[in-house]
């Protein structure tokens, strides 16, 4: 009996040891700490984390137009965990019908940041987010952050900026 299990015991004794040594192709990839320098995923994050009043409000009519300034107020809301709230609404009569008739943005998501890119996307959106809306929340965003300042571009399909958004950090 004794024998048996210590036979027992050494047999899965190997196979844990032989099964867990690591092969060529298992070898853990070296990808640096998330949050290394300025321009980091990390650092991003931090220079976002706040809340946020619109200053201006610039929206091309049609792809390709230029830009109108448009009457808007609005904040946003980024946390530590990625979630983003937008809250925006304009009563500007040269604004879109649409704008005008509903907030021209309400929304809650999450972020997702490409800081090489200066990138950000929307995921997961409730609330004013159907994609045929004004500012096309489910589009990619190209961001400028510094202390006190961000400026959210708008990117259409075709590469071409829709609408450009200013804000400033609240104290």
């Amino acid at each position: 009996m004794i024998r048996a299990l210590a036979t027992v015991s050494l047999a899965v004794c190997l196979s844990l040891t032989l099964g867990c040594r690591a092969s060529e192709r298992q070898r853990t990839m070296g990808m640096g700490a998330v949050d290394q320098g300025a321009g980091s995923l990390e650092a991003v994050r931090r220079q976002l984390l706040g809340t946020w009043e619109l200053v201006t409000l610039e929206l091309a009519p049609k792809p390709g137009a230029t830009r109108v300034p448009v009457a808007a107020t609005g904040v946003l809301t980024y946390d530590e965990y990625a979630n983003l709230t937008i809250d925006a609404k304009t009563t500007d009569p040269a604004a879109p019908v649409a704008a005008r008739e509903v907030n021209l943005l309400s929304f809650k998501g999450r972020a997702a940041i490409d800081p090489v890119k200066k990138e950000l996307r929307l995921m997961n959106l409730t609330g004013n987010a159907n994609p045929d809306e004004v500012l096309l929340p489910n589009q990619r965003r190209l961001f400028e952050v510094t202390a006190e300042t961000l400026k959210l571009s708008t990117v259409d399909e075709k590469g071409e900026i829709s609408a450009v958004t200013n804000w400033k950090r609240r104290r």
